[in-house]
């Protein structure tokens, strides 16, 4: 059966069932389907039996970008956890979730590839006024990947990625506001395993390449925040406050005889609002932004310095109405940026929302402003990025959605969506050829438009199961290249995708066992490669768990993941791991 039957399959077999959430984004460092996962994830065991007790009391942060975790099997994070928890953006459906009394957790599991995945986590206080949690999550894999298209040079690699976590969070509950402080370090080692065979000629030793891709590049970021946030009353004047701090490292340069980057991350935010009347208030939000580094020893072998400090200024200032049923927020975000070329945006910053029944609502949100692109978040993205290289800024002149969610129909919920985002100099990521780790991705800047619609249905209608499905159709505009050199002469947004899918089913016929089914569908990707445009294959992917609790504290679960082995790459060149399986334990006490 070949791919389109395979997809169109699946896709009858979800619609006919119902369906659950989706994760699907707009933009390339935005994507659902993205499996470099974020520093910081909300663990948990099993979809019914959720303990999450690493996550924050109900405090005050500044907005941050949703890196969602599902099936999708990239290198290497092969995630043990269900469907993500969280918020997935636009058509995002949320459900409760019981929450476990227990206070700590443990989780293993290990499988093909030499996958490994675990988690612990323990509250240390829980008292009225006071949280402590201390945490810690793994992942890594190590093992031959077959690449989807071999050449002269290689047809498979060893890929390598490991990723640790450790982390505390404490809170403090006073009569007026709740003080927090967090902490913690983050490792990723990896190799640049993609293959090379795109920029290879038959003259080519193979033996250079291997060794390069015996050398592991490293990154470790070291985190500390804090902030307040006031006890909120309706005719009383509300503030926070959000300090963070962030020192980066990475191992190597442009190659292994060169000392990587290194830096850190300032971002401080303030708000404060004040009642104007009865359901009114009027505020402002203001903050820095600063990024620096230090240690470029290789950069007398660049032709351009990209490695200049960036300062970001911002400031919104707001006027919000919540009327109950109808809710209002009217502003205008401020940026200022000093970097290699200085940037100003003001931009539309609109939040409303109109509940016309009791189960149905209609919203409306506009935003925009300058994006920091830094070193943390896009490591996060793509850690495939040249090492000798940085993302630039880029401009959102504006980012509207819109959308109508409903719940009319007792047991299942709907949520229809659209919207249409233009960012100035929006970064591509495109295969590029370094001399020493061969395929690494490189920055091409481009004025991107970029739409999307689609919907999302959920249901429990059908007894002992959680049921759910999202599409989303997506439209580029590109209307010129930006701050790069030998751009193409096709306008293309390339890597992303035109049409994504997911369905995602819970069932538990049978008492303390639950069987989740995943399958994912991104397609429409184009990647430009040697001066040339080249079809990517599509993310087409079905996977499947089984979770048995033995005992209330003691879970065993077992995974099959892309089980009609397709290949596919997220990076040009970086194939990802074909079928495979995993099992594991998690308990909690």
């Amino acid at each position: 059966m070949n791919t389109l039957y395979k997809t169109l399959f699946i896709s009858t077999l979800g619609l006919s069932v119902a369906s659950v959430n989706i994760a699907a984004q707009t933009a390339a460092k935005d994507t659902t389907l993205n499996r470099q996962v974020s520093l910081e994830r909300e663990y948990t065991p099993t979809i019914q039996d959720a303990s999450k007790i690493n996550t924050l009391p109900a405090l005050h942060e500044p907005a941050k970008k949703q890196y969602d975790i599902k099936f999708e099997n990239s290198i290497p994070n092969t995630n043990i956890t269900s469907h993500p928890i969280g918020d997935t953006g636009s058509g995002d459906i949320k459900t409760d979730i019981a929450f476990s009394k227990h206070r700590g957790y443990f989780l293993f599991g290990a499988g093909m590839y030499s996958n490994l995945d675990g988690a612990a986590g323990y509250r240390i206080v829980d008292s009225e006024n006071d949280r402590f949690d201390l945490f810690a999550t793994h992942n890594s894999t190590d093992g031959n990947i077959k690449y989807l298209n071999p050449n002269f040079l290689f047809d498979q690699a060893k890929a390598k990625n490991m990723e640790n976590l450790i982390k505390a969070k404490y809170s403090h509950k006073f009569e007026s506001l709740t003080w927090y402080l967090n902490g913690s370090f983050f490792n990723n080692t990896f190799n640049y395993y993609g293959n090379p065979y795109i920029f290879s000629s038959p003259n080519q030793d193979a033996s250079i390449y291997e060794g390069f891709m015996k050398n592991n590049q490293g990154v470790n970021v070291i985190e500390a925040e804090t902030g307040i946030t006031s006890t909120e009353h309706s005719d009383a004047m509300y503030y926070s406050a959000n300090v963070k701090y962030n020192n980066f490292t990475s191992k190597y340069g442009p190659d292994i005889t060169t000392d990587g980057v290194s830096g850190s991350i300032f971002d401080a935010m303030v708000n404060i609002a004040t009642p104007v009347q009865t359901d009114h208030k009027a505020g402002v939000e203001g903050g820095v932004f600063f990024q620096s580094f230090s240690n470029i020893d290789f950069l007398p072998l660049l032709n351009t310095d990209p490695f200049h400090n960036l300062t970001i200024f911002k400031a919104k200032p707001y006027y919000s109405i919540d009327g109950g049923d109808f809710k209002l927020s009217l502003g205008v975000n401020i940026n200022w940026a000093s970097d290699i070329q200085n940037k100003f945006v003001a931009a539309p910053s609109i939040k409303t929302s109109w509940n016309f029944d009791e189960k149905s609502l209609l919203y409306f949100n506009v935003g925009g402003g300058i994006n920091d692109n830094n070193f943390v978040e896009m490591n996060r993205v793509n850690r495939y990025i040249n090492p000798a290289s940085r993302v630039f800024i880029s401009q959102t002149l504006y980012d509207a959605q819109i959308g109508v969610r409903s719940g009319i129909v007792s047991g299942l919920e709907f949520d229809i969506f659209g919207g249409y985002k233009y960012t100035k100099d929006d970064h591509l990521f495109v295969p590029y050829n370094a001399s020493s780790w061969g395929n690494v991705s490189e920055m091409l800047y481009a004025n991107l438009g970029a739409g999307h619609f689609g919907g999302a249905l959920k249901t429990k209608l059908i007894p002992s199961t959680d049921l759910s499905l999202k599409a989303t159709g997506y439209f580029y505009n590109v209307s010129k290249y930006t701050l790069t050199d030998n751009a193409p002469d096709k306008k293309e947004a390339w890597g992303l995708p035109t049409l994504t899918f997911d369905f995602n089913a819970d069932f538990s016929f049978i008492d303390n066992l639950t069987l989740s089914v995943n399958y994912i569908f991104e397609g429409g990707r184009k990647a430009y490669v040697n001066n040339t445009s080249s079809n990517m294959a599509n993310i087409n992917e079905l996977n499947i768990k089984g979770s048995y609790n033995i005992l209330d504290w003691l879970t065993f679960f077992v995974r099959a993941n892309n089980i009609m082995n397709q290949k596919y790459e997220r990076q040009y060149g970086y194939t990802n791991q074909g079928i495979n399986a995993m099992g594991g334990i998690s308990l909690k006490f």
